[in-house]
């Protein structure tokens, strides 16, 4: 975790910072979506890079609104043209500060002098292109260096001076969301001027915009809206569906991005970028991942699970579940205690199945199940049995418990315990009635070959094969 992180090379990352900058920074708010503004200065610059150094803004914030795009940078920085002026925006996430500086054994100060010194220089070599506003465009078409590609020259400016510009962390909004989204795809054609709506022939108690009002755009104006006379609403809708329609048009990849970013700035999110470390994480269920992917993603897992004790709908949504899913984990993650499990990954399964089950309170049966047949396929017999006994001393009356018990068995080669844990499951789902249930147990039978036909058991004939892969929760509960 960020914290652990700082409190360990605490000393080594806080030289050069003033105490409030590195308060601030040692303690940063990483579950809620934050930016701090920092200020940088250098002495002997040129004229051009003091020109550009006086135009920058340096953010260091906690959430990437990117955050599920594969490989991201270490920072991110666009120029915006127009008023107030001239301005060269980087942002910094706080978790590649402590890394970078843990990986150079350098501080945090001076890998903020190298962020904040690459745009200063790039942009002062094309200084021409920066001050015309074209800077978006032709990076997007690779026609100019982006402006963090030579932190090497940005650390070559020297000794810098950092000092606190906001008064601590702040929120991140809309307009921090736009320019990271223009770092990475191009301008969006967002018209964010205030609007003031037309006067209407007749005013109306109450309406805001008969009183003359002006709306920010686009949050103030869609939250006014409801609150508006009829034929202010309808203004109101016409503006709206107007600007986004040509922000849509004018680059639709971009507008995509902030829209589902905007979307996602009141969900959780996953701190410290383990979001990107966990990007395409969910073509687990269709592409078998390389063997050395596996640990990794479990302790990814592991971390990400420990920021959400007991909210299981929350973790759903920071891995990018839709709001009416959240209810329910994604398939790749409950999969993942069985995948590593297969790959002979007995303590990661464990691991990962310990972790889900304190996120996940309500089904600690299901992941603790999956943990006795993850450990039993990845070899380690011992273990395996005692979670087997552990699950069946907590839960004897569980009919997946029972049925797992009997996987596990059965891939330790003792398929005679296999048999009588299936038996007793096919005697629970019979009492139970559960139609399903009775095939998944005799279907286990079957496979080790202790089952009777079909005929025998009164099971009606031409049943489908069941999958080896594990049910999603859903499924299960269906099944119990």
């Amino acid at each position: 975790m960020y914290i652990q992180a700082v409190a360990g090379v605490s000393d080594a990352l806080s030289s050069g910072l003033p105490a409030e900058v590195w308060q601030l920074l040692a303690t940063p708010p990483v579950t809620e979506k934050k930016l701090l503004e920092l200020g940088v200065a250098w002495l002997g610059i040129s004229p051009s890079q003091a020109r550009m150094a006086d135009a920058l803004r340096l953010f260091v914030i906690t959430w990437d609104p990117l955050e599920w795009r594969v490989r991201r940078p270490c920072g991110f920085a666009t120029v915006n043209v127009g008023p107030p002026g001239l301005e060269l925006v980087v942002y910094a996430p706080v978790w590649s500060l402590v890394e970078l500086a843990t990986e150079r054994e350098v501080s945090m100060a001076d890998v903020l002098g190298s962020l904040a010194g690459s745009a200063v220089v790039t942009a002062a070599a094309h200084e021409k292109p920066i001050t015309a506003g074209r800077y978006p465009a032709l990076v997007t078409q690779q026609a100019i260096p982006d402006l963090l590609s030579d932190v090497g020259a940005g650390a070559a400016l020297g000794p810098v001076d950092v000092r606190l510009v906001s008064a601590g962390w702040e929120d991140i909004g809309l307009g921090a969301i736009t320019d990271v989204v223009q770092h990475a795809f191009g301008p969006v054609d967002l018209d964010r001027s205030p609007v003031e709506l037309a006067t209407a022939t007749e005013s109306h108690l109450g309406c805001p915009a008969c009183a003359g009002r002006r709306f920010h755009f686009p949050a103030e104006l869609a939250e006014a809206r409801d609150g508006m006379c009829p034929a202010h609403r309808r203004e109101a809708g016409r503006v709206i569906s107007t600007r986004l329609a040509r922000a849509n048009a004018g680059n639709p990849d971009g507008w995509a991005a902030l829209t589902d970013a905007s979307h996602r700035l009141e969900r959780p999110h996953l701190p410290n970028g383990l979001a990107t470390k966990l990007a395409g994480a969910g073509e687990a269920m269709y592409v078998l991942p390389e063997p050395g992917e596996l640990p990794i993603r479990a302790e990814l897992v592991v971390e990400a699970a420990s920021w959400f004790p007991g909210h299981p709908d929350r973790l759903a949504l920071a891995l990018g579940q839709e709001p009416e899913a959240a209810g329910q984990l994604p398939d790749w993650l409950v999969n993942l205690v069985l995948d590593l499990g297969r790959a002979g990954l007995g303590a990661e399964a464990a691991m990962v199945g310990d972790a889900l089950a304190q996120v996940d309170p309500d089904n600690r049966v299901c992941y603790d199940g999956d943990v006795a047949v993850a450990l039993a396929e990845a070899g380690l017999a011992e273990e395996a049995r005692v979670r087997i006994e552990a699950n069946l001393t907590r839960w004897p009356g569980d009919f997946w418990i029972r049925v797992h018990a009997g996987d596990a068995l059965a891939a330790l080669g003792d398929l005679d315990g296999a048999a009588a844990h299936f038996d007793t499951a096919l005697s629970m789902a019979e009492q139970a009635d559960d139609f399903e249930a009775r095939y998944d147990a005799i279907h286990r039978l079957r496979q080790i070959g202790r089952g009777k036909s079909q005929d025998e058991r009164g099971h009606p004939r031409g049943q489908r094969r069941q999958s080896r892969r594990k049910l999603s929760k859903s499924q299960r509960k269906r099944k119990r």
